[in-house]
C-alpha cells in the first residue's frame, strides 16, 4: 500500500477502530409522552382542552417529523373526566391508544379508581376495544400483601424501535407512582398495596432481581414515573413536587437517560437533579405532548444527546381522516349517552348569567361553585328525606372532588360531569353540632388538599383561622336568615362518598357508621348537582 492511499484511509480507520460515528451514522429517535389525560375527549376551549382528535393529529404530526419513535402514557388515562365515566362500556380509550400506538403506561393514581380487578381487565369488556391492541402498566414502587409487584404490572417494559431493516434499538421504561397514592385514592381501591416512597432503595433493589438485563442492555433508558414535577419560577428550572422529594434528588444513576413526568398538572420541560436528566412533563388533558429527542450513534448504539421538549397542542381547523373519524364517534356519543338519571349528554339544564371559577390552584377558600355543589347535595337528602327547610342539612364536598367550574352561558350535562366526573355516591351522617365545628375546623386548615367546601353555612372564624361559631343559613329565603348551631344542635351532613373513606386527608373518625343516615332515592354526586340546575331558571 502506498503512503498515498494509507493517508486517505486513515480517517476510515479510525472510524471503524475507535467506533465514532460521523453525522451519517447518527439519528434521531423521538420518545413521546402524554400525561393526565383523564379522558379529556371532548374539545372545550373555555377550560383549555383541546380534545383528543387534536392530540391524535398532532402525534402523527410530530411522528412525519421523528420517522424513529415510540409513544407511551405516564398515567391518569381516565379519571377526573365525566365523558370517561359516562361512556364507560363504550369507552373510546382503548381504541384512541390503539389509533396513537400507546401500548406502555406509568401507573396513575386514577388507575386504580375502578379498583384492581378492572386494571387487571384493562378494558376487556369494551365493545370497542381493538382485538390486537393492549397495554402494558410498568410500576416498580407497589407491592401486593406479598411484597411482589402485583400481576397485572410489571416493574419494567422494554420496547424496540426499527432503525432499518437489520437494525432495531431498544428503549426501556421503569415505571414509579408517587408515594402519597393512598391519600387520593379511595381505601378499598388500593387495598392490599403500599406505595414506597424510598424510590432510590426501590430502583436499587430493582437492578439485582432477575431479568434487569434487559433494562441494563437497552439502548435507551428512561424513567417513567406518575410523579409530580414543576417549573421553579426563579430558577426557571424543573423541580419535584412530591413529599418524598427529597428521596427524588438522590436518584443520580447516570445509566438512566432521561424523566418523563406527570401528576402535578404542570408544563416541565429541563433538567433535574444532579445528574441533570432531562425532564418534560405536557400539563394535562393534552395540552402538550412531551418529547426527548435523542441523538443515537447507530455505529456504538449509544446516547449521544438527549434533548427535552413540549410541543402545544392545538386543534386544527381540518382534521385528518383518522382523528375526523374519532371526532364523529365521540360527538355520536355525546347524543346517545345518558347519564344514571336518564340525561343525555348534550342536554341543556340551565344559564349561567356569569363566570363561576373554582380554581384548583387556589384552593384555601370556599367558592361560590362549592357552595352550589354542596347545596346540591343538602336539597338532594332534604328531598329524598322529605324534611323542612328548618332541618339543617348541610352539604359538603372536600375540594379536589370539584374538577372545575362553570363558563358564562349555557350549562350542559356534560359541563356538569366535567365539574363532578366521579360520580360518586352520597352519605348523609346525623352529626351534633360541635362535631360539625370539629370538621369544618380540620377542613379550615387542609394545607395540602385545600379548604372544605361547605352549603348552608355562616362560619365565624378568629384572626388565625379557627372557627369559633357556626350559623344555619336557611334556603328558600329572600332575605338570608339564620339559626345558631350550638355545640349540641343536631345536624345533617351530607358528603360525597370519598371524602368519609379518608380520602384527601380527612380522617374517617368524622363519619362513624354510627351516625350513618339511609335514604332511599339518594343519587349519585353528579345526578344530584343534574336535578338541582335543573330546577334554576338561570345560575345568577
Amino acid at each position: 500500500m502506498t503512503f498515498r492511499r494509507f493517508i486517505l484511509l486513515l480517517p476510515l480507520l479510525t472510524h471503524v477502530l475507535t467506533g465514532t460515528a460521523g453525522e451519517k451514522d447518527r439519528v434521531t429517535v423521538a420518545v413521546f409522552s402524554i400525561n393526565d389525560f383523564h379522558g379529556a375527549f371532548v374539545r372545550n376551549d373555555a377550560q383549555d382542552i383541546p380534545g383528543a382528535a387534536a392530540v391524535w393529529q398532532t402525534l402523527d404530526s410530530l411522528k412525519a417529523v421523528y420517522p424513529h419513535h415510540l409513544t407511551v402514557s405516564a398515567g391518569d388515562n381516565f379519571g377526573g373526566s365525566y365523558f370517561y365515566s359516562a361512556t364507560r362500556h363504550r369507552s373510546l380509550l382503548p381504541q384512541f391508544f390503539h389509533d396513537t400506538d400507546i401500548r406502555i403506561s406509568a401507573v396513575g393514581n386514577h388507575e386504580f379508581d375502578e379498583g384492581q380487578d378492572a386494571l387487571a381487565a384493562r378494558w376487556n369488556d369494551v365493545e370497542l376495544r381493538p382485538r390486537n391492541w393492549d397495554l402494558c402498566y410498568v410500576c416498580a414502587n407497589v407491592r401486593d400483601q406479598k411484597g411482589r409487584t402485583p400481576d397485572y404490572i410489571l416493574p419494567y417494559t422494554v420496547e424496540e424501535i426499527a432503525l432499518s431493516t437489520n437494525k432495531r434499538l431498544r428503549v426501556a421504561f421503569v415505571g414509579l407512582i408517587a408515594s402519597s397514592t393512598p391519600q387520593q385514592v379511595s381505601t378499598r381501591r388500593i387495598q392490599g398495596l403500599t406505595f414506597s416512597g424510598d424510590y432510590t432503595g426501590v430502583l436499587d433493589s430493582l437492578r439485582r432481581t432477575p431479568g434487569y438485563e434487559a433494562v441494563r442492555e437497552a439502548d435507551i433508558r428512561l424513567l417513567l414515573t406518575h410523579i409530580g414535577t414543576q417549573m421553579n419560577p426563579e430558577q426557571n428550572a424543573p423541580e419535584w413536587n412530591d413529599k418524598d422529594k427529597n428521596n427524588l434528588l438522590k436518584i443520580n444513576d447516570s445509566s438512566f437517560h432521561a424523566i418523563l413526568s406527570s401528576h402535578s398538572h404542570e408544563a416541565v420541560c429541563g433538567r433535574i437533579n444532579p445528574t441533570h436528566y432531562p425532564v418534560v412533563q405536557g400539563q394535562w388533558h393534552g395540552n402538550y405532548i412531551s418529547m426527548i429527542r435523542f441523538t443515537v450513534d447507530t455505529l456504538a448504539m449509544r446516547v449521544v444527546k438527549a434533548e427535552p421538549e413540549i410541543v402545544r397542542v392545538t386543534p386544527k381547523k381540518h382534521l385528518a381522516p383518522g382523528p375526523r373519524r374519532l371526532q364523529a364517534q365521540i360527538e355520536e356519543l355525546l347524543e346517545t349517552t345518558r347519564t344514571q338519571g336518564g340525561w343525555a349528554l348534550s342536554k341543556t339544564l340551565t344559564t349561567a348569567r356569569r363566570t363561576l371559577r373554582h380554581d384548583r390552584e387556589n384552593k384555601y377558600r370556599q367558592t361560590e361553585m362549592g357552595n352550589l355543589v354542596c347545596t346540591a347535595y343538602a336539597e338532594a337528602f332534604r328531598h329524598a328525606a322529605s324534611l323542612k327547610k328548618e332541618d339543617i342539612v348541610i352539604g359538603c364536598s372536600h375540594f379536589g372532588s370539584i374538577r372545575s367550574g362553570f363558563v358564562k352561558g349555557p350549562v350542559s350535562v356534560l359541563n356538569v360531569g366535567e365539574v363532578l366526573p366521579f360520580s360518586n355516591p352520597l352519605k348523609t351522617y346525623r352529626l351534633t353540632g360541635r362535631q360539625l365545628r370539629e370538621l369544618v375546623e380540620t377542613g379550615f386548615h387542609n394545607k395540602k388538599y385545600g379548604h372544605l367546601q361547605t352549603s348552608h353555612l355562616k362560619i365565624t372564624s378568629d384572626g388565625q383561622g379557627h372557627v369559633k361559631a357556626l350559623a344555619y343559613i336557611l334556603p328558600g329565603t329572600e332575605s338570608p336568615k339564620t339559626l345558631p348551631i350550638e355545640d349540641k344542635t343536631p345536624c345533617y351532613l351530607v358528603a360525597d362518598e370519598f371524602i368519609t373513606n379518608g380520602g384527601d386527608g380527612y380522617s374517617a373518625a368524622f363519619f362513624s357508621s354510627l351516625q350513618e343516615v339511609k335514604a332511599d332515592g339518594l343519587p349519585f354526586t353528579t345526578d344530584a348537582f343534574i336535578e338541582y340546575l335543573k330546577q334554576l331558571p338561570a345560575i345568577e
